[in-house]
């Protein structure tokens, strides 16, 4: 791979100067280029391409909203990172979220550094020019919502509050209507009403809540066709994300392997979204074609389209900036024996397996032909395990089923 070449906009010289002197030691990785200000950014990025975009949002004349969408329309495929101290999200809101990731100044070098080497992550995918050319004409590539963000920062204090949690979803009419939603249908089991998002964040815990942000967010910023069940496809992932967790759980993994398998299979179809949303005649009839011809959806997304949903979802996510687990689980989790990394998460095994061992009708109603990886699973020496799994799975079914007759 090549050097990662990205543009710094900042309307400070110190600031310019600081991410200069920080840039020295990634000399050997990245290509930095810096703009003086918004006017100048634009110029640099009709002359020249770049990977990656860091911008400041308070500049004057040229702002960083107009920076944004200077990017998303010369360079759309661009990975665009917003490192402000100030920004209104309803500016953000009524633009179409442009940035993928927001960072708060001051923001330490580490977290610079990491922030922009997530892109490195999913580049070895992204050496197919069609996969490239199929997100860069995606419509949108939905954002890590603020609100998540805000959230992962509560869950993560030494004494976090479910009541701080709750009031941070409160902030967002339209989640807080669906986390309610959710925390009041028969699936979770709840035998009494709940009526505000502190009580849901107690009843569905930290997991779920932070996967029902993230899906519900990403849901809220793609189109879907009318006849596509969101509900449907919700329930799957729902069921995949369940049944992972309880794998892992059943494996004496620890409680954060745990959660991430929840979150990965939460978002594990979330690629299939933002294909249905950006090409959905094609999409469809990738679906319909599926099922006639009894082939897996992921080949016929690859044959037509050049990449599968797998790897869009792990592109997406990697530049949420997930952990490399989730980020891994979602990617491979098809395939997962050509996951690159020595030593496989296991929220990555997790979540294949649970992907598989469900099959109820997924996107359109069409059955999502899913496959074992026997050779992977043989080699982990698990294959003596998918019994006790098709179990699990057999009871998380017969427990919504008895939720759903209360």
């Amino acid at each position: 791979m090549g050097k990662i070449h990205i543009l710094f906009v900042d309307d400070h010289p110190e600031v310019l100067n600081g991410l200069k002197r920080m840039c020295r030691s990634m000399r050997g990785q990245w290509e930095p280029s810096f703009a003086n200000g918004g006017e100048q950014a634009i110029s640099m990025m009709q002359a020249d391409r770049f990977d990656v975009l860091v911008t400041d949002m308070r500049m004057p004349g040229v702002g960083g909203l107009e920076v944004l969408r200077s990017a998303l329309s010369l360079q759309p495929e661009m990975v665009r990172i917003v490192l402000s101290g100030q920004y209104d999200t309803d500016d953000f809101i009524r633009s179409g979220w442009p940035a993928h990731r927001f960072l708060a100044k001051p923001c330490d070098a580490d977290t610079l550094k990491g922030a922009i080497n997530q892109v490195l992550v999913m580049r070895s995918l992204l050496d197919n020019q069609q996969l490239k050319g199929l997100i860069a004409g995606a419509e949108r590539l939905p954002s890590l919502p603020c609100i998540y963000f805000d959230i992962e920062q509560e869950l993560n204090r030494e004494h976090a509050s479910m009541q701080r949690v709750g009031e941070i979803i409160s902030r967002d009419v339209g989640i807080t209507a669906k986390v309610l939603q959710m925390a009041n249908s028969p699936i979770f089991g709840c035998r009494r009403w709940i009526d505000n998002p502190e009580q849901a964040v107690v009843m569905l815990g930290a997991d779920v809540i932070k996967a029902l942000t993230l899906y519900i967010q990403a849901c809220s910023a793609m189109p879907v066709p009318e006849g596509i069940s969101l509900q449907r496809i919700f329930a799957h992932s729902l069921i995949v994300a369940r049944l992972a967790r309880e794998i892992a759980a059943e494996q004496g993994q620890p409680k954060s392997v745990c959660s991430e398998a929840f979150l990965a299979g939460m978002l594990q179809n979330i690629g299939s979204l933002v294909l249905l949303s950006s090409f959905p005649d094609t999409y469809l009839e990738i679906v319909a074609r599926a099922e006639q011809q009894g082939r897996p959806v992921w080949e016929l997304e690859r044959e037509i389209l050049g990449g599968n949903h797998a790897e869009i979802g792990g592109y997406l996510i990697s530049l949420w900036g997930l952990s490399m687990p989730v980020v891994a689980a979602v990617a491979y989790h098809i395939h997962p024996s050509q996951c690159p990394y020595v030593e496989k998460p296991f929220a990555l095994t997790a979540v294949h397996v649970a992907n598989a061992i469900e099959k109820e009708p997924g996107i359109n109603g069409a059955v999502i032909n899913n496959e074992f990886d026997f050779e992977y699973l043989e080699q982990n020496g698990l294959l003596t395990s998918l019994a006790s799994w098709q179990q699990l799975h057999q009871k998380i079914i017969s427990a919504n089923e008895e939720r759903l007759c209360r």
